[in-house]
């Protein structure tokens, strides 16, 4: 009988471990679908910074800046800098970056 209890704790705390990680997948999956632009951040990784601002139609500058500031980088970038080399220094997410670049465009538009 204990036996058969302690599988029925397991299968319930299995099932309600499940529900959690199915939410946080969803909730994550939902955020990353609010961004104006669609992009993959596998593929965000190749571009430089200008080619994101280019995405987002912002400054690259700002953006650049924007992420100098949000991840306190130290190392000399531009716009031309890769976004995968910047992330040598700091292993950011790409979604972060596409956050900053729709908190710029945001800006921009509310102008």
């Amino acid at each position: 009988m204990k036996r058969i209890t302690i599988f029925i704790l397991i299968g319930i705390i299995g099932t309600l471990f499940g529900v959690i990680g199915y939410l946080s997948y969803s909730e994550l999956e939902e955020h990353e679908h609010d961004h104006s632009v669609e992009i993959e951040g596998s593929e965000m990784k190749s571009l430089t910074v200008q080619e994101v601002a280019d995405l987002w139609e912002i400054d690259s500058n700002v953006l650049l800046s924007g992420m100098v500031t949000e991840f306190r980088l130290e190392e000399n970038y531009d716009v031309n800098s890769v976004l995968e080399s910047i992330r040598e220094e700091y292993a950011f997410s790409p979604a972060l970056v596409k956050d900053i670049a729709e908190e710029i465009k945001r800006d921009v538009q509310n102008e």
